[in-house]
């Protein structure tokens, strides 16, 4: 719906003057006569709000009180009406402080990127990585456990994947032999080339052959693992609680059991291409309706796609959070290019 140029200020003002508050304050129209718009009277600014309240884009709590905005009103704002927001000087030097040392790992990545953006941010962080095909297979073992259960584990330079399964033996020397031959076979190789069903069959010797059900068992749990969101972390869960729509502590534990669930929490954190922000307000699908969800993605390693996110109140800041997320990723993408020419 076309806004009024007078509209867009009004609505603009609520939404920036009800982030800005510290109890999620109503906005009263004197409160933007006198901080906004002194040129307009108190009835003017009064029946443009009901106005944008009838469009759905406000709404108030009691009867004589101020406006708050809807979710229509922040996709509004969002989509036609937000400005750029420049960070500082001093966060762009705190961002890039965090990024300083050498990158060790993926994991090591994921989980600087989610403690800087949930500092420079003051909501949660939620940091996920795609699948690896750079990860490089060490060592692969073979365990017996029970007559019906063994463990795999395989030893890669970026994870530990380990997993109880069902080989089809618990004979320790046979176990041992298979995890040789495929530690010869696969050690030092990328995932990427493991997945190569071509490559695959041609390794497969006679040897290999006694060992099959172990083959096709180890072979299905490594690329189980890279398609499961183990690369994951979360930072701030307990910032929620520094805004006032979390003083209820149903709503505070329904957001926290939401990120202690991964099939839940994996989906918020899917963005699209490269530096491209997506921002979901209101996540009904996800349990957090109350909560508005902003990512960004790039590329690491020129093959991992890695996306970084915030969750907050519908009420944020968006401004501020978006120009956090995609100074993180530029700086990111900074990084690993320098280590790489290094």
């Amino acid at each position: 719906m076309e806004l009024s140029e007078r509209k867009k200020k009004i609505l603009s003002a609520v939404i920036e003057t009800n982030v800005k508050s510290k109890n999620a304050e109503a906005v009263s129209s004197k409160q933007l006569q006198e901080e906004y718009l002194p040129k307009l009277s108190s009835a003017t600014i009064r029946n443009e709000l009901n106005a944008l309240e009838e469009m759905g884009y406000l709404t108030h709590l009691h009867t004589s009180s101020g406006r708050v905005p809807t979710k229509e009103g922040y996709e509004k704002y969002i989509n036609e009406l937000m400005h750029e927001k420049k960070l500082s000087s001093k966060e762009k030097e705190s961002i890039k402080s965090s990024f300083a040392n050498r990158l060790l790992n993926i994991r090591d990545i994921i989980e600087r990127s989610a403690k800087t953006i949930s500092r420079a941010t003051n909501y949660t962080s939620i940091v996920y990585s795609g699948p690896s095909n750079r990860a490089i297979i060490k060592d692969i073992k073979l365990y017996p456990v029970s007559n019906s259960t063994q463990l795999v584990v395989v030893v890669t330079n970026e994870k530990v994947i380990n997993e109880l399964t069902n080989l089809g033996t618990n004979n320790e020397q046979e176990l041992k032999a298979a995890a040789d031959i495929l530690k010869e076979l696969f050690a030092g190789k990328q995932l990427s080339l493991i997945k190569d069903k071509s490559f695959r069959n041609r390794v497969v010797t006679k040897e290999l052959k006694k060992y099959k059900i172990v083959f096709d068992r180890v072979l299905e749990i490594i690329e189980a693992s890279e398609e499961s969101p183990k690369n994951i972390s979360i930072a701030g869960k307990d910032k929620l609680m520094d805004y006032p729509e979390f003083n209820s502590v149903e709503k505070f534990k329904k957001a926290v059991s939401v990120f202690e669930n991964t099939e839940s929490i994996l989906p918020l954190v899917k963005s699209g291409s490269d530096l491209e922000i997506s921002i979901n307000v209101g996540s009904d699908d996800t349990g957090l309706e109350d909560c508005s969800v902003i990512t960004v993605s790039c590329n690491i390693y020129g093959e991992t796609k890695l996306t970084a996110g915030v969750i907050g109140p519908m009420r944020m800041d968006y401004p501020k959070a978006i120009s956090v997320l995609k100074e993180v990723a530029q700086t990111i993408e900074n990084s690993i290019n320098n280590e790489g020419e290094e």
